[in-house]
């Protein structure tokens, strides 16, 4: 990724932290190792551009070499539907796909750059 894409990611991740006074805890930490980020709170249920936000702050926040587990709320069905394309905008070597889909009916969806 280049530098001036890095500073944007960590622009877009300021401004989300800054858009939502209870962001999750994930956007204030940098990730060194593969883990998971929970997407799926009620707060998603009806807001899809504030998931898709975080989404992004969750990968840039994300080590090379490690992936991110994106659980995301059921309300959304499949991620690839509206994850995959804002995804490959900001990350075009990522790999991306489904792990599963959890009981409550939201998914595992990995992303590794």
């Amino acid at each position: 990724m280049s530098t001036r894409d890095q500073q944007s990611d960590r622009e877009r991740t300021a401004a989300a932290s800054e858009t939502n006074e209870s962001a999750p805890s994930f956007l204030d930490e940098e990730h060194d190792a593969s883990w998971s980020a929970n997407l799926e709170q009620e707060r998603y249920a009806d807001d899809r551009e504030t998931l898709i936000e975080h989404a992004l702050a969750a990968i840039n926040r994300t080590e090379p070499d490690y992936h991110v587990n994106l659980v995301t709320h059921p309300n959304h069905g499949t991620p690839e539907e509206y994850l995959e394309a804002p995804i490959h905008d900001h990350y075009p070597d990522a790999e991306t796909s489904v792990v599963d889909q959890c009981g409550c009916g939201g998914y595992v969806y990995r992303v590794q750059q």
